[in-house]
């Protein structure tokens, strides 16, 4: 009967233990991914709000990736001038403007999140929310 009681505790107790690393996790709004290369940029969302950022980021990586045709594609921040996003046939597309003056189109993956830090706090956008990212010098 002392083992019933025991293994009727435990099983009561386990989820409240494995539920407690949900509480001090990574998913803190104040905390944003880092990475080596430290970039800038302006931020324009569909209802044209603007917001500046340090430490800019997408999905953690300084760089752009998308699909053009059968490849996949990655396009580095250092190379970009800025990026414009809109919907087509349902599908996130990116036109990437580089520094060279050059376009590539890049059909995007809309649960992306764009990261970076304003003087306020940290700012997380999906991509699909954007209308613009422009690069800072």
């Amino acid at each position: 009967m002392k083992r019933l009681y025991i293994c009727f505790l435990i099983m009561l107790l386990v989820p409240f233990i494995l539920g407690m690393g949900s509480m001090t996790g990574d998913d803190s709004p104040d905390k944003i991914p880092v990475t080596d290369k430290k970039f800038s940029a302006t931020f324009v969302d569909q209802m044209d709000v603007v917001t500046r950022c340090t430490e800019v980021s997408i999905e953690g990586k300084t760089f752009v990736e998308g699909v053009k045709g059968e490849g996949t594609y990655t396009i580095p921040f250092e190379k970009i001038k800025n990026i414009r996003f809109f919907l087509k046939d349902g599908k996130l597309k990116g036109v990437v403007l580089l520094k060279s003056n050059s376009r590539d189109e890049l059909t995007l993956n809309k649960d992306y999140k764009a990261y970076g830090r304003t003087t306020h706090g940290t700012f997380q956008i999906d991509i699909s929310g954007l209308k613009k990212m422009i690069m800072s010098e």
